[in-house]
């Protein structure tokens, strides 16, 4: 067995439970040393970085900061003969289009069809890979901290499991905040629902997702409709809301865009970007039947099952340098 020392800038402690690092260890046989950026074969960086907007205007103002040795400054790679192999790992709903790097994953689409460009929807990080070789992740660790456990693939494929039918009728949602778009849409729902509100933004006392003192799935279990709206409307940006509630036995009632049926079945979930505004009354007002709703109940997820066939082939690119 080699040894691999990787290390990442930007990012945080969860970098080590991401797919391609536990690839790596468990298909290609290298024993991975966590180490610094001065003195690692493999860096990996991340989307965290401190003032990085302000940092941003500056450099494209100032071409000549994001010259070599300016990178390397920022990278603590400045006194190093031999620089790293660079993958840019973002856990963001962001492009690559200011770091430099040799190779870089994303969850947007891969548009230009580039070789050194993977697509990794921020959901499949969270899913149980076991039966794939990989070693289970910790439940402290990734979007189980939060939830509880980690995705079952076999559960994605078959029709949601609702549990009973006498569940609590209101609506839940979990927010860290309340930004311009949930708060319209919560505002419409209001007048049909009442809501309840779990999270940062309804309880002040809770510092944020990873400190609450719950999991979503202990709670969400006893609900029928989940409103788990996106961030933002981007291409490839689907993160963890909708598998949650799906997983819970819960209609997801989310806001993304249509792509997303590239990756999860929109017979399982309702779209709200689906729908005119004027429209939106009535499909509340629906969403009160259960005769509406018991359909989206004998839907699976995922249509297709899903594997880590492309990530072990860009892994095995990344390695071609240490052979």
């Amino acid at each position: 067995m080699k040894d691999l020392k990787v290390s990442y800038i930007w990012g945080h402690e969860d970098y080590r439970e991401l797919l391609i690092p536990k690839i790596i260890k468990s298909h290609f046989n290298f024993n991975i040393i966590w180490t610094t950026p001065s003195d690692c074969d493999l860096l990996l960086i991340g989307t965290y970085r401190k003032f990085a907007k302000i940092l941003k205007k500056i450099y494209q103002k100032f071409d000549f900061l994001s010259g070599e040795m300016f990178v390397n400054f920022e990278r603590g790679l400045s006194f190093r003969k031999n620089k790293p192999i660079t993958v840019f790992y973002c856990r963001e709903n962001e492009r690559n289009t200011f770091e430099k790097t040799d190779f870089s994953i994303g969850s947007d689409f891969n548009y230009e069809e580039d070789e050194n460009y993977l697509r990794i929807p921020i959901w499949k990080d969270y899913c149980d890979w076991t039966d794939y070789g990989l070693e289970s992740s910790p439940l402290q660790s990734l979007n189980s901290l939060r939830y509880g456990e980690h995705y079952s693939i076999t559960n994605m494929l078959e029709p949601m499991n609702q549990g009973s039918t006498n569940k609590n009728k209101n609506l839940c949602c979990f927010f860290s905040n309340l930004n311009f778009i949930r708060n319209q849409y919560l505002t419409l729902i209001k007048k049909h629902f009442k809501i309840d509100g779990y999270g940062p933004a309804f309880d002040l006392n809770i510092l944020d997702h990873n400190h609450s003192n719950f999991l979503k799935k202990n709670i969400m279990k006893d609900y029928l409709i989940n409103f788990c709206p996106e961030n933002e409307l981007h291409p490839g940006w689907y993160t963890e809301k909708v598998p949650d509630a799906f997983l819970c036995g819960n209609i997801p009632l989310t806001w993304a865009d249509q792509n997303i049926r590239s990756d999860f079945n929109v017979k399982a979930m309702i779209n709200l970007n689906d729908y005119k505004i004027n429209e939106l009354d009535n499909l509340f007002e629906e969403l009160k039947s259960y005769e509406f709703i018991k359909g989206f109940f004998k839907e699976p997820l995922l249509l297709n099952n899903i594997n880590i066939e492309k990530e072990i082939v860009f892994c095995k690119k990344i390695l071609k340098n240490f052979n």
